[in-house]
């Protein structure tokens, strides 16, 4: 639950009503054909103390203005140049502060569900005293309840869905503005939104006005994080939403040179120059310093470990010759046992020399003649540098499957019975890197300065 304060204030107006009705012309492109054609907008304007003697109401500024419309669902008002205020209910109360007798503009739209429009503009004259009290909302208090948030899911269950509340001292009426968009009236302070504009967890601005009888306001903002995903959650994600370092409860980090069993020339860092989350995105910098390199490579080991389930990957891979993209997978006793006895799914991989492919490659330890066993195949991707690709793998007690896209290219029968001593009936681990050189890097472009791999995510589903 987020805070940002309130307390309704209620004035009573003994008044005259002044009605002024009239119906409305459309403004829509309907060719009123069907049955649910938008039409007879009826405005009703009242104009608090207006009679006989006091045309123009008794000073206090206060105008009650509803609509109807035949299939309407909602109703905007905007008075004079300000902006439009829509709401389901079509009332709205207006406060006009400018002293004397003005002429005010207003135009009222009635919307069908379809998103069609009937407006109608009409001008009136309101007085306001020179004396008029000013009250000035106070202590604004914000409540949102992410439906389904709970320890495990701090940003909801998915939906999407918020609950806000918002009480003020002397407020008579609030507005909710939602990532910079129309402002949205609450006349009790309530409000249901719904955040589904991004698959995922995404950081939302979420800005709360409160009004006074007197029309002066005071707001609030809040940056809150909500997730929403089409159909089920994952069980498992990082959406990287969140600029500087990568999640340390997610991920730890390969440290230092060596070659890495493979002859790779990078040394591996945690430093903010090799690997930062910016943008929404993870990113995975390979970069020349001097006659070296610099790089970065994430693990989840001891973190997040699982065992089957749906893998997606959504990158871009680096585009420079002798660059080594991976997405991979390793038996979580790897300290234990070590390499290959411990398993190693490549989900991803790209050699440094052929960057319109990408390898997908299983390995394990040959029990039959104590060697090193793999298998693997490669599939043609050949934007893979200036577009994003989900990279996926599905694994279960008997099969690795691997897909560019949902389109898949592998499959590899992975149980006990095909492989003695299987390591793919436990747990594994994510590594996400970028090398430079090696075994699959190979010699690389003398004049490269920096590239880097871009994450969007990485999802777990079971």
């Amino acid at each position: 639950m987020r805070l940002f304060k309130l307390k309704a204030y209620s004035i009573l107006f003994i008044t005259v009503s002044l009605l002024i009705l009239w119906s409305c012309s459309s403004d829509s492109s309907d060719d009123g054909s069907g049955g649910n054609t938008l039409s007879n907008l009826v405005v009703t304007i009242d104009i608090v103390g207006a009679n006989t003697a006091n045309p123009n109401g008794d000073g206090s500024g206060v105008v009650n203005v509803s609509a109807t419309a035949t299939n309407a669902v909602n109703y905007g008002f905007k008075f004079g140049s300000g902006a439009e205020v829509q709401n389901t209910s079509g009332t709205i109360q207006h406060i006009f502060t400018d002293e004397g007798t003005n002429t005010h503009i207003l135009t009222v739209k009635a919307y069908s569900s379809s998103g069609e429009s009937i407006s109608e503009v009409e001008s009136f004259s309101v007085y306001v005293e020179e004396d008029t009290t000013v009250i000035v909302p106070s202590n604004l208090v914000v409540t949102a309840t992410i439906e389904g948030a709970d320890t495990n899911n701090p940003y909801g269950d998915g939906s999407g869905v918020v609950n806000f509340n918002a009480q003020a001292t002397d407020a008579v009426s609030y507005g909710y503005i939602i990532d910079g968009g129309n402002e949205v009236q609450s006349v009790d302070g309530t409000y249901q939104f719904t955040f589904n504009s991004v698959e995922g967890i995404d950081n939302h601005e979420v800005t709360v006005v409160a009004y006074s009888s007197t029309n002066n306001t005071i707001d609030t903002s809040e940056t809150l994080a909500v997730s929403y995903y089409v159909g089920d959650p994952p069980v498992w994600a990082d959406e990287f939403f969140q600029d500087g370092a990568p999640n340390s409860e997610n991920w730890t980090y390969d440290l230092g040179a060596g070659g890495w069993g493979n002859n790779e020339e990078q040394t591996y860092t945690d430093n903010s120059t090799n690997v930062k989350v910016e943008d929404g995105r993870l990113k995975i910098i390979a970069k020349a310093n001097g006659s070296s390199y610099t790089s970065s490579r994430l693990k989840s080991i001891g973190l997040f470990e699982f065992k089957y389930g749906r893998v997606d990957v959504r990158a871009k891979l680096p585009s420079s010759q002798g660059t080594w993209p991976a997405i991979w997978m390793m038996g979580a006793n790897f300290p234990s046992v070590g390499w290959p006895r411990c398993g190693e799914i490549d989900i991803m991989e790209q050699t440094g020399w052929d960057k319109s492919k990408v390898l997908g490659t299983c390995h394990w330890f040959n029990t039959s003649d104590s060697s090193h066993a793999s298998y693997g195949l490669e599939t043609n991707v050949t934007n893979a540098s200036s577009e994003f690709h989900v990279y996926s793998l599905e694994w279960d007690a008997s099969s690795i499957r691997i897909f560019v896209d949902d389109v898949q290219y592998f499959v590899m029968n992975s149980s006990s019975s095909a492989i003695p001593s299987s390591p793919f009936q436990d747990d594994f681990f994510m590594i996400l890197n970028v090398a430079m050189g090696g075994t699959l890097g190979g010699t690389i472009d003398p004049s490269f300065t920096e590239d880097s791999m871009e994450i969007d995510y990485v999802r777990l589903y079971q």
